[in-house]
């Protein structure tokens, strides 16, 4: 057959994949309580079907219109109210807290719900749908900022601030998908590679959909990655710092530094990101700040659960052995053993394997041993893994979506063969990925580690 013609059938495969996808994300995010996990499942389906054909058929000539096709997808998200997350409320609950000169890392919404000084029309009905009103807020500097501008701009309306927030991870997406092609040669990988993250139904669900911000915090990893390939280290750094201050979790990339650069100008990277955090948290400093959000970190390692992998075999020999749940211990030998596992980690591949591929064993690791994984929390995972030949985290991204299956209207009761199965599949797959668990040689292929 001419390769015309061959062209010409991709073509309108990949419009029709493009066209199938559209009308499912609509579908779904528009029309899908998280309740009815039939019919989420049954869409989600159809987008990763979609997914996997658009790989199949993607190509270095034809990747660019895949790109922009799917930024189209997360336009049009625009004005859909989230309905698998509810933790917008508490977005939009601290930026209007702060707007009235009071700071959410130090009161507990519990404690303010009835106190006089709240005035404002959302209040109440942000407080029924927030899920930690015993909680400090956990969310950094400039997820605090996002919160407080579109709460000033629309301080009575719930649709405003959504559009207003999700404008600004939909504005961080399209940098990212930008800057990946460009930012994959410099690490001798092709450049369709950025489709995987593009593309990905967990990543456009869970960060256009339902405003997760992990999509702000991975642009700004694109350009901690960027300015480190182009040698302007400490540019770089600020970048490391700016993704801290919207989430925390990039702090574990640092020991993963080690090696890579001269003792002295390690430690000026790290200076300078400390000082980076530190700038973005001054103008949301408040003597209760440090107190807030450590509290609530430790209850988070101590007191939350949610598909869980070790820790939930952890807690059945808890129970069998102590008779209850052992969280508190568990979650905290658990953080022990993730920063002991990072940090050999660091000293095993600083020169073996590229930075951006030790973060993604890095983020595994704390996936693997934290008490809890939200769905949202693989799409960084995602994102990492197109650095690399593994495609466990695409597997992952897929099983993660049985998580969902516990709601109901009744509140959330988890089906633990379902995470068993999740966590079955994901594992098997990367032992499977790895030959024997032994790292495959395509892994490291430059002498040139950094």
């Amino acid at each position: 057959m001419p390769k015309s013609l061959l062209s010409r059938d991709r073509n309108l495969w990949l419009a029709g994949i493009f066209t199938v996808s559209l009308i499912g994300y609509i579908l779904l995010l528009f029309n899908t309580p998280r309740e009815d996990f039939y019919h989420l499942f049954l869409l989600f389906t159809l987008l990763g079907v979609c997914y996997i054909v658009v790989l199949r058929f993607s190509s270095e000539s034809n990747y660019k219109r895949l790109l922009w096709a799917a930024v189209i997808f997360r336009v049009a998200l625009l004005g859909a109210v989230p309905e698998l997350s509810d933790d917008f409320y508490r977005f939009i609950w601290d930026g209007l807290l702060w707007n009235q000169g009071i700071p959410p890392y130090a009161f507990l919404p519990n404690s303010l719900i009835e106190h006089p000084e709240l005035s404002g029309p959302l209040f109440p009905e942000l407080y029924d749908g927030l899920n930690s009103p015993d909680y400090f807020t956990i969310y950094p500097a400039l997820s605090q900022l996002v919160f407080v501008i579109s709460t000033i701009l629309f301080p009575e309306s719930i649709m405003g601030n959504i559009i207003t927030m999700r404008l600004f991870l939909i504005a961080a997406e399209i940098g990212t998908l930008l800057l990946l092609p460009k930012l994959l040669e410099y690490f001798q990988i092709k450049s369709k590679n950025a489709l995987v993250y593009a593309w990905n139904p967990l990543v456009i669900i869970e960060l256009t959909g339902n405003l997760h911000f992990e999509a702000l915090m991975i642009f700004f990893l694109v350009l901690t990655l960027w300015f480190w390939k182009k040698g302007t280290w400490w540019w770089s750094a600020v970048c490391l710092g700016l993704a801290v201050s919207t989430k925390l979790i990039p702090l574990i990339f640092l020991p993963l530094l080690w090696g890579r650069l001269p003792l002295k100008r390690l430690l000026a990277y790290y200076i300078l990101t400390g000082l980076t955090i530190a700038i973005c948290f001054i103008p949301w400093f408040d003597p209760d700040l440090i107190m807030g959000m450590s509290s609530s970190l430790s209850l988070y390692f101590q007191k939350f659960e949610f598909n869980a992998s070790i820790y939930y075999l952890i807690r059945e020999i808890g129970y069998a052995v102590k008779g209850w749940n052992i969280i508190e211990t568990a979650g905290k030998y658990l953080a022990l053993t993730t920063f002991i596992a990072i940090m050999l980690l660091a000293w095993w591949s600083r020169k073996k394997i590229t930075w951006p591929q030790a973060m993604m064993w890095g983020l595994l690791i704390y996936l693997l041993l934290t008490t809890t994984v939200h769905p949202w929390y693989i799409t960084p995972l995602v994102f990492l893994s197109v650095f690399s030949d593994y495609r466990f985290a695409l597997v992952w991204s897929f099983a993660v979506i049985v998580s969902y299956a516990g709601y109901s209207s009744q509140g959330y009761q988890e089906n633990l063969v379902l995470t068993f199965a999740e966590y079955a599949l994901v594992l098997g797959y990367l032992v499977w990925e790895t030959r024997t668990l032994l790292l495959p040689k395509n892994l490291f292929p430059h002498k040139s580690v950094n």
